[in-house]
């Protein structure tokens, strides 16, 4: 048969397809081109009515003829989805039957494969339901016909067999055609067919082939094959049942299903915005602990691996110790961040404990600023935690100040004696930070769908990555320091109407890494008190957070004097998956300690509680601890290293002021001088202070009671 080329108009072309194909592809047509047909074409060149068009069409061995258009004009509609192909094949106006060939399968996961008759051919489909199998067939009808036009239909998106220990690699152009019911010479080939040369696209040709995406069983579907004894219990996230005459109202929207996982006599749970989501997520910590499965995103992603049901738990214990706060307070149960500190003894779920839950997304406004100590600057999550952290950290010391002797180990506290003065975390301690999202700033500033590639930063010049990043007041979000007009703040310049600027959270965890978290005063008590594990609600990306909290700079960090170090804390994302709230963030924080009974609401705007008081969280409740226990406990010794000499306390401490205090401290500030050049060693910018005179003040609060002080 010869083949002629024909440009046909746009109305009887296959149209541009996405396999690259232009709208000029050579055709094979039945027959040639016949001598009237020519005719018509320079009769209607030089005058004359045009002739109609001959339709492109395909003949088929049983007398069917098809619009070749028609064809394409279906397979857009299914390529785009616009139609199933099974309602693309039955337009095409050719009798069309199904009928299902086998069943099978297990019970959670059945197994279809559905035939289809058209014309002469049959085709067959496979799929984890009829509905499902019968697309299949026809896609592969639809798919044959177009490639005995030279066309190939595009694969669907690849289903996953869940029961199969390796996932199917069958696409809708290989599935095979049955043995045709008459035979005749010239058969239909079968739908494998050689895909024609085809262009590359613009956006591949810009950014290379998309990275497949491994595709991986369901956590639910690998329980039921492993273990065909497990239930799943379904209720409220509070634990009342489902069929309750009213579903609870202050639960958050995370947590408002849970869901049971029992296998045999071990109970996995899970919590989530839906049923779906909280199964999803207690089949997630089941696998964890009887797999120790590491796939993302329950991957602990450092060299010593926190047990993924330990992370479940201290996020568990952390949203059921928010609700338990906030039941009855529909309106400061909103939030958007939610934080939390859990000490465990020897990395075990027995005697856990919640040492810190609290709330908040915003900063202090420049006009608020306070001189005397009196407001909070930062009210996000995190930031607050790690002050409620301090708070229990002095509870802790005052039980020594207390007692008869200082230097007495106490067995109910937290903290432990040093021989030569001092106090240090009991070795057998662990801290636990859990935030319901990435930290803002660099630990955050990733696409969520990113592929979690070894080396995701490939561009040697990526300067963006690891920038020092500052959070903007009144708003939401972080901005490079580079972007700043000023590195150094002023008092005057920010009532003036500068924005106030505040340290990211990253940038925070990451100081938190060099420094500890006990602070500038406690440093001169307490030795270096680090973050051992820190847990995500969401947005966990390992190497974006590895890199913002420690991973930037330790290869320019050195020369911390001891017994600071730079401390890589261990990763992990919790099961239940944290839902993201578009809503607006509200502008208060909720901060409980374990010191405490009762929360502290407090006004991220002004600093302050709601009723205008301060807050016991505040740089003058911390100093007036600070200085209350100063005098009653044994110091840290003083370090031998040349230059590097702490400084002895004053008597005098009525007139000290703030800043001067946290000097006292020589190694601290050593150490902290060294993460900031660290930071500028590698030109990540610089690290913006507050303005000096909201450090410069005294202790207003003399002679305390210690029951009022630390309660």
């Amino acid at each position: 048969m010869e083949h002629n080329t024909t440009d046909f108009p746009r109305n009887d072309t296959l149209g541009d397809w996405s396999s690259g194909v232009s709208s000029s592809t050579d055709l094979a047509l039945p027959g040639a081109q016949s001598s009237a047909f020519k005719r018509h074409l320079i009769r209607s060149r030089y005058g004359g009515p045009p002739p109609k068009r001959a339709v492109p069409a395909i003949r088929l061995d049983a007398g069917f003829k098809w619009n070749l258009q028609a064809l394409a004009n279906a397979a857009d509609a299914v390529e785009s989805g616009g139609k199933s192909p099974v309602s693309a094949l039955n337009e095409l106006g050719v009798r069309v039957s199904y009928s299902v060939l086998q069943q099978g399968g297990p019970a959670h996961c059945p197994s279809f494969t559905v035939a289809v008759t058209v014309a002469d051919m049959t085709f067959e489909g496979w799929g984890h339901s009829k509905r499902e199998a019968r697309a299949a067939a026809a896609r592969a009808c639809l798919a044959a016909l177009l490639a005995r036009a030279g066309r190939l239909l595009p694969a669907p998106p690849r289903h996953q067999d869940f029961t199969s220990d390796d996932p199917p690699n069958g696409q809708a152009s290989e599935f095979q055609c049955l043995e045709m019911k008459t035979k005749q010479q010239n058969a239909l080939p079968k739908p494998v067919v050689e895909p024609p040369a085809v262009n590359v696209s613009a956006s591949a040709a810009l950014f290379g082939p998309p990275v497949p995406v491994p595709a991986h069983k369901s956590p639910i579907n690998t329980l039921y094959e492993n273990y065909p004894g497990l239930t799943f219990i379904c209720t409220y996230g509070d634990g009342s049942p489902l069929d309750s005459m009213q579903a609870p109202l202050q639960l958050s929207h995370s947590m408002r299903f849970k869901v049971v996982c029992q296998i045999k006599d071990q109970k996995f749970e899970g919590y989530g915005s839906s049923k779906k989501l909280a199964k999803l997520a207690a089949a997630r910590a089941a696998l964890g602990e009887l797999h120790e499965a590491r796939a993302a995103p329950q991957r602990v992603f450092t060299s010593a691996p926190l047990p993924q049901l330990l992370a479940d738990h201290v996020a568990r214990l952390v949203n059921e110790k928010f609700n338990e706060l906030m039941r009855g307070d529909l309106v400061h149960s909103k939030r958007k961040v939610l934080a939390g500190i859990v000490i465990t003894i020897n990395y075990s779920v027995e005697g856990a404990r919640v040492i810190a839950v609290t709330t908040g997304t915003k900063c202090v406004s420049g006009e608020h600023m306070s001189v005397t100590g009196m407001a909070l600057n930062d009210c996000h999550a995190e930031v607050a935690a790690r002050r409620c952290l301090q708070r229990h950290l002095y509870a802790q010391l005052l039980m020594y100040a207390s007692s008869p002797d200082p230097r007495k180990p106490i067995p109910q506290s937290d903290l432990e004696p040093l021989p030569d003065g001092g106090y240090q975390l009991k070795l057998d301690r662990q801290i636990h930070l859990y935030v319901s999202t990435a930290p803002c700033g660099d630990g955050r500033i990733f696409s969520p769908h990113e592929h979690n590639e070894a080396e995701p930063d490939k561009h040697p010049n990526r300067l963006a990555r690891g920038q020092l990043r500052t959070k903007i007041e009144s708003g939401e979000g972080t901005i490079p320091v580079k972007n700043c007009n000023n590195f150094i703040q002023t008092w005057d310049g920010v009532l003036q109407g500068e924005r106030l600027l505040t340290m990211s959270c990253s940038d925070k965890v990451a100081r938190w890494c060099v420094v500890g978290l006990q602070g500038a005063l406690l440093a001169r008590l307490l030795r270096p008190v680090y973050l051992h594990a820190l847990v995500l609600g969401s947005l966990l990306h390992p190497h974006h957070l590895h890199r913002a909290i420690c991973g930037r700079i330790e290869s320019y960090i050195s020369s911390l004097p001891p017994p600071f170090r730079l401390h890589r804390p261990m990763l992990a994302r919790a099961a239940s998956t944290e839902a993201r709230t578009p809503a607006r963030a509200p502008s208060f924080s909720v901060c409980w300690s374990c010191a405490s009974p009762v929360p502290e609401i407090v006004n991220a705007t002004t600093g302050k509680l709601e009723n205008g008081q301060p807050s016991l969280l505040c740089k003058q409740s911390m100093f007036a601890r600070w200085q209350y226990l100063v005098t009653r406990l044994p110091l840290l010794p003083q370090e031998t290293e040349p230059g590097v000499i702490n400084k002895s306390v004053p008597s005098d401490l009525e007139n000290l002021p703030y800043n001067e205090a946290k000097q006292l401290c020589t190694t601290y500030q050593v150490a902290k001088e060294c993460l900031v050049e660290a930071f500028e060693k590698a030109n990540l910018g610089r690290w913006v202070k507050k303005p000096i005179e909201q450090d410069n003040f005294v202790c207003d609060i003399h002679n305390p009671d210690p029951n009022a002080l630390f309660a």
